[in-house]
């Protein structure tokens, strides 16, 4: 078993896209077709789908999933959290590519935007990855807290929002996931007991 710390992730990225090569855009669409592949096996066409993203490069991989979808006739609709940062450049990549799809985007600047859920509804969290080193705030522990009461099947792309790579959580706003779609390596917070509630399977 590998465990690694979330800059042992990143200097992993960094050695692929030098040494395979391949562009961090490419490396970003693999992961996130591995996730469409186990969403579409998984789910099919079951479930009204909503995505929820950041603008890092975890909300990039929502995009990338969100557009994946589409090209298979899933169309989902993908809430945007907008705090006044452009995003990644991946990120910002993504998001020009999606508008190429029928996919409803709807950008969130206010808890009264966020959309109604239902127990049917698959939930995607693309929202923050493996960078997150404080507590949760402001619109995204708003948007945590609206998924966790809505009971509906929650798919976390690569760990929980509000789950820190590695330590404990000091806060419990954090997405409570049905299953946590994590990348390459095992996470050190997912074998904290405190963690044991957010990741599911």
């Amino acid at each position: 078993m590998k465990i690694l710390s979330a800059s042992q992730f990143r200097q992993w990225d960094e050695y692929t896209i030098l040494h395979e090569p391949i562009s961090s855009l490419e490396l970003m669409e693999r992961a996130a077709r591995q996730c469409t592949n186990w969403l579409t096996n998984k789910y099919g066409q079951t479930k009204p789908v909503k995505i929820f993203c950041g603008k890092g490069n975890n909300g990039g991989d929502g995009l990338a999933i969100a557009r994946q979808f589409a090209e298979t006739g899933i169309i989902s609709d993908v809430f945007i959290l907008e705090f006044g940062s452009s995003g990644t450049v991946d990120f910002q990549t993504n998001l020009t590519r999606l508008h190429n799809y029928p996919v409803r985007i709807h950008f969130v600047q206010h808890p009264d935007f966020l959309p109604l859920l239902s127990e049917n509804d698959l939930i995607i969290d693309a929202l923050l990855g493996s960078g997150l080193k404080r507590p949760l705030e402001g619109l995204f522990a708003d948007t945590v807290h609206h998924i966790n009461h809505a009971k509906s099947t929650v798919v976390a792309i690569d760990l929980p929002t509000g789950l820190f790579a590695d330590k404990a959580i000091s806060d419990r706003t954090v997405v409570k996931a049905t299953f946590t779609l994590a990348f390459q390596a095992l996470k050190l917070s997912f074998l904290l007991p405190d963690s044991e509630p957010y990741i599911g399977s």
